[in-house]
């Protein structure tokens, strides 16, 4: 008899304890944002940064000495070097904030990242109306692609000006030495 109550109460507190929760479809899906999150997070990794502060300030440099030595000697650049300023001034453009938009991108990727954990957590223990739960999922997903998107821009901003960069640079370095030759 006592084995029998015994074992009766062991059955009753394993299936009291293994509850299941209403959100399995939910939960899988959001195993499947985590997995996208991770993925994003990697390609976001893979971004060279080195030269995301350096860059903007050689370009302001280079700019100015071009300019000063064309206004202080009352004189109107030739076409060819208007040409490759103006090629050189159109790459500050993508690469302007391109370090301020690598850290916010960071951060909204570590937010979806806890933000879905959190969910999750709710949903196995079901914490949650199962109304919220799919207006939750939609603005997750949405979140999701979101940050994919910004760090697929950033990935190509990133690409195109250093692409560019290294066609530009040795030869405004060598307009540059010519100017300071004449200059001497």
């Amino acid at each position: 008899m006592k084995r029998g109550l015994a074992l009766a109460f062991v059955i009753a507190v394993v299936i009291t304890s293994c509850q299941q929760t209403n959100f399995q479809k939910e939960i899988v899906t959001i195993d499947s944002l985590l997995v996208k999150l991770d993925t994003i997070d990697l390609m976001h990794r893979r971004i060279d940064t080195t030269d995301f502060s350096k860059l903007g300030q050689k370009f302001s440099e280079n700019l100015s000495y071009v300019q000063k030595v064309y206004t202080s000697r009352e004189d109107t650049m030739p076409k060819d070097v208007a040409l490759l300023m103006s090629d050189y001034r159109a790459l500050k453009k993508p690469s302007k904030g391109l370090r301020d938009k690598y850290q916010r991108t960071n951060e909204e990727l570590k937010f979806s990242k806890s933000q879905l954990a959190d969910l999750k957590h709710d949903l196995q223990n079901n914490l949650l109306d199962s109304t919220l739960v799919q207006d939750m999922l939609l603005d997750e997903s949405e979140a999701v692609s979101a940050i994919e998107s910004s760090v697929q821009e950033l990935k190509v901003s990133s690409e195109f000006t250093k692409t560019k960069r290294a066609e530009l640079e040795p030869r405004i370095d060598s307009l540059i030495q010519v100017l300071k030759q004449k200059e001497s």
